[in-house]
């Protein structure tokens, strides 16, 4: 780990920068307007114990014909007839799931949609949004949560931390960015939310890995 790109990156990421620089993207809203299946996540932050910040993920529980079964995720899941907004699928589901009631003037942005998957085609839209809980408290777990875990997003701002991960199911066992943070491995769809996210501050996490990066 380089000190330098660390402090650098703990300075781009304040949440006064954070917010200004979702204040000031347009996120592509389009692939959640024409999809058939529609989700949303919540990507949430909080104040860490090293003064920067951290935020939430989730290990989804083992479950047949879930195609994310046991990967890391953000709260998260499809947006029903019910909800009355994208924003308010996200808030719905992270109570659900995790328990955590997200307040509307919690919400900091929104980045923009990512379409289907890299292993499989799904007509599904994902949309992520973004909120800052000052005191989330203790969570809960609903049947499709494992475990949660919250992770600096000083570390996840490291490419030095970049890993290849090789999905079991993959035929053609490609390398696939990831972090491994102790037990938990931050790979797929909620990298690529991630990688969106740090590009915000021009912090480039490659999203593609050459053939010959074995670990």
């Amino acid at each position: 780990m380089h000190t330098d790109f660390q402090s650098e990156s703990n300075a781009h990421l304040s949440l006064e920068a954070i917010r200004a620089a979702l204040a000031g993207f347009s996120p592509e809203t389009h692939p959640s307007e024409t999809a058939e299946r529609v989700a949303a996540v919540a990507m949430v932050l909080r104040p860490g114990a090293d003064g920067g910040l951290e935020v939430l993920f989730m290990k989804r529980s083992e479950r047949e014909g879930d195609p994310w079964s046991g990967q890391m995720a953000f709260p998260g899941g499809h947006v029903e007839s019910s909800d009355t907004s994208i924003e308010a699928a996200a808030r719905r589901e992270c109570q659900e799931e995790v328990g955590l009631v997200l307040a509307p003037d919690m919400q900091i942005g929104r980045l923009s949609d990512i379409a289907g998957g890299r292993l499989r085609t799904f007509e599904l839209a994902v949309c992520p949004v973004v909120y800052y809980c000052p005191e989330p408290g203790a969570l809960t777990h609903n049947y499709e949560v494992a475990a949660t875990v919250w992770v600096p997003l000083s570390f996840l701002s490291d490419a030095n931390n970049i890993e290849a991960y090789y999905y079991p199911l993959d035929p053609e066992q490609r390398p696939f960015s990831c972090f491994n943070y102790g037990p938990y491995t931050i790979w797929g769809l909620t990298y690529r939310i991630l990688a969106q996210f740090m590009g915000l501050f021009a912090i480039e996490l490659p999203t593609e890995l050459p053939l010959t990066d074995v670990e």
